[in-house]
């Protein structure tokens, strides 16, 4: 039957513990619901219901609201409705629809609840040789916890839905990605030593592939075997912003505005590779570990030997010749500094100035911070920086993706961000020019641009060629 034509039978309401929870998709969660010792079931919501008859449709915003709220060990009350006939047929168990839930009370013990195993679906293999209907026949959704349990055929057959087809589908995943289970019932294989390095192995592998898979975006030209690893997506977007505005542009004023900017990579990138002024904006006082410095260093000069022609092998013969602070390059001062690898020197007096000097370079490889948001309150306090800066950028900077083009807007600077998570459930006042909301990352790069463009900035949409998200949003100085 069309899942359209499905009618929806009378509501009920439902007391009981949430004893299982999973998210499946953006428009689909899932709750197991304990009613008593005797009775569980499934209670689905979504927001991909097409059906018309149902009593409630919820929006993508009102179901993240729901899960938000869902806390397993909490006794909830909620009112529900039956579910499609696909969604029941796949069951040996009562399967419900709800649109809300009201908490009756939370789970008060210190230690966090134990979640109970998914009930999960028939499994295919079993529900065609198995020829009774009436150990196949799902229990009715609509009869009392007094009249129906949990069928013990269908609940021996029941397999979580993540590791179904999965070639991995007799062990526990939760042992497979951290050695440890606590389900004392669980019933998945629990391997050791070698068996349990293979299966990891295979495990992180094609959940490291899938990943890849699901951020790759909708016309996005770079194939994944194109694609540089997330690590180097700084070095990437560094060099796109050259090729796009120029050095010289980019170095004018007060340089680039890198707003939330983490640890400043992407600002060590420009400064030290290019040669381009650029200062962090960033609220969070980050703590600088010299091993991550040094790594960046070694990156940033080994990528600078590639491009001049060589193979990334810049190591250089040991001196102690003294450098000039004012002289001394950031980057090119390798030569001066000596990599630990490389000292086979054992004078005390030549290892104590090469760990001067090395110490030396390390201390000029940094870049300007300002520990603040980008707000009015920046734009009040540090008026000369933001008026001379060439751009403002923004690598996947989370909040600050939309203050970044507001501000740009605002002062009629260029600004260029790549933006990663949407934040729906804190902006639900967004709204495309269509009047949709703007739940996913591609509607939220729409979004962007409509409002730039609305202010009348040239705005133009790209692909970075790295894994994860990759779309900059970038555009050109506002005529004044």
């Amino acid at each position: 039957m069309d899942q359209d034509q499905d009618q929806v039978g009378l509501t009920r309401e439902l007391t009981g513990q949430v004893v299982h929870a999973r998210k499946c998709y953006k428009r689909l969660f899932f709750i197991d619901l304990r009613i008593d010792d005797q009775f569980k079931c499934t209670v689905l919501f979504r927001s991909d219901d097409t059906r018309q008859n149902i009593p409630y449709k919820l929006s993508d915003l009102e179901l993240a609201s729901r899960w938000k709220r869902i806390r397993c060990g909490d006794i909830i009350k909620l009112p529900v409705f039956e579910p499609s006939e696909e969604e029941i047929s796949k069951r040996g168990h009562a399967v419900y629809q709800a649109a809300d839930f009201v908490l009756h009370q939370s789970w008060s013990s210190k230690d966090p609840f134990t979640p109970e195993s998914a009930m999960g679906f028939r499994m295919q293999m079993a529900t065609e040789a198995m020829a009774s209907p009436v150990a196949l026949k799902p229990s009715s959704p609509f009869l009392s916890s007094k009249d129906s349990t949990t069928d013990p055929i269908s609940e021996s057959i029941s397999l979580d839905l993540d590791t179904a087809m999965a070639p991995w589908q007799d062990y526990c995943k939760f042992w497979i990605n951290s050695q440890k289970c606590l389900k004392q019932d669980c019933r998945k294989i629990h391997p050791i030593g070698a068996e349990y390095a293979k299966v990891q192995e295979m495990w992180v592998r094609e959940r490291t592939q899938a990943r890849k898979e699901r951020s790759m975006l909708q016309d996005d030209p770079h194939s994944m075997s194109s694609k540089v690893p997330h690590s180097q997506r700084a070095y990437i977007f560094c060099r796109w912003l050259v090729n796009k505005y120029g050095k010289d542009y980019l170095n004018s004023g007060s340089g680039v505005l890198d707003v939330a900017g983490g640890k400043g990579e992407i600002s060590l990138f420009l400064t030290h590779m290019f040669g381009i002024r650029a200062t962090v904006v960033e609220p969070n006082i980050r703590r600088d570990k010299p091993y991550r410095r040094r790594n960046l260093m070694d990156v940033i000069k080994r990528q600078l030997d590639i491009e001049a022609g060589g193979d990334g092998q810049f190591f250089k013969k040991p001196t102690s010749s003294p450098v000039a602070h004012d002289s001394l390059d950031t980057v090119n001062g390798a030569e001066a500094g000596i990599e630990p690898e490389e000292i086979e020197c054992r004078d005390p007096e030549t290892i104590k100035e090469n760990r001067r000097l090395k110490k030396l370079q390390q201390n000029q490889f940094e870049v300007p911070r300002i520990c603040t948001l980008l707000d009015d309150r920046f734009a009040e306090d540090h008026s000369s920086i933001l008026q001379d800066a060439s751009v403002l950028i923004g690598m996947h900077p989370d909040q600050a993706t939309e203050p970044i083009v507001d501000m740009a807007l605002k002062h009629r600077k260029p600004f260029a961000v790549v933006p990663c998570c949407v934040f729906a459930n804190e902006n639900p006042q967004r709204r495309l020019l269509n009047g949709e909301e703007v739940n996913t990352t591609l509607e939220f790069v729409q979004y962007l641009i409509e409002k730039a463009t609305g202010c009348g900035a040239n705005v133009s949409k790209e692909f970075l060629p790295f894994d994860g998200m990759n779309i900059v949003i970038s555009s050109t100085k506002l005529l004044q």
